[in-house]
């Protein structure tokens, strides 16, 4: 090579434009951020905010709580320990509705006790509230219309009542159901009946219920007394039994209690 002498290359390449690079990258962050934005605020819904399905230290919060947990089919936590019968039936219909909404707010109707009404289903449901463990609760869920206040929400038993006879214990029994009294109901209770036949009379009570005594057999040699029933549970006719102890410690007492057979 020959220094000093003028020295020829091939010219410098031109640029290529970026444009369409850019304008791709554009419309790949765009329809990926729809795509986040359809699946997170329609479906599956990540970004959206959960109903609240669980406050109940007030009436209000519960009855809002309890509307969202039917619309969501996960109410199951805000029922009472012990609920009426209905209300079992009542979760059948909430694991086919579609949605629930407040229609009559929470509002005092005794005591302890609010009702509040929602619509499911095409149908409406008012439901009965009272103070619970841990906040108030869920006793009773009525297709229709608003639960029947009780007149206590004592659980405590009455003192046992004086009474002669099993016919005359299971009797007391019986109208303690009609009053929707349960400390009177559960006071002709024999001491060692089953937690169950305890619980059992108290659901009956936080649903509707009455009944009339048809007939009473009295089984002298076997101590015993048997009250047949004519009852109307929730609506539905059905029978009834009562049987007592007629030697119990501290008097004749009801040992068990059929609602709804004989």
């Amino acid at each position: 090579m020959t220094y000093g002498q003028p020295q020829y290359g091939y010219p410098a390449p031109a640029k290529k434009s970026k444009t369409w690079l850019w304008i791709t990258l554009t419309l790949v962050v765009v329809l990926v951020a729809g795509g986040v934005a359809f699946t997170g605020f329609v479906t599956p819904g990540f970004f959206k905010a959960k109903s609240d399905t669980t406050s109940r230290a007030t009436p209000e919060q519960l009855s809002q709580s309890f509307v969202n947990g039917v619309a969501e089919d996960s109410a199951s936590q805000l029922w009472c320990a012990i609920r009426s019968k209905r209300s079992y039936a009542f979760e059948q219909l909430m694991g086919v509705s579609e949605g629930a909404q407040l229609s009559t707010p929470a509002h005092q109707r005794a005591a302890q006790e609010y009702s509040a009404a929602l619509t499911t289903g095409g149908q409406t449901v008012g439901i009965a509230m009272i103070p619970g463990e841990g906040g108030w609760c869920v006793r009773d869920a009525k297709v229709g219309g608003e639960p029947e206040p009780l007149p206590s929400v004592e659980t405590r038993p009455a003192p046992r009542p004086d009474v002669k006879t099993g016919e005359e214990a299971g009797t007391k029994f019986v109208d303690a159901i009609n009053a929707r009294d349960i400390p009177a109901a559960l006071s002709v209770l024999c001491e060692k009946v089953p937690d169950t036949t305890r619980d059992g009379v108290q659901q009956i009570i936080h649903g509707d219920a009455r009944y009339t005594v048809t007939r009473a057999d009295v089984l002298t040699t076997a101590k015993q007394t048997i009250l047949h029933l004519d009852g109307l549970i929730d609506g539905v006719q059905a029978p009834g039994r009562v049987e007592t102890s007629d030697d119990g410690e501290g008097g004749p007492c009801v040992t068990s209690f059929a609602p709804d057979s004989d």
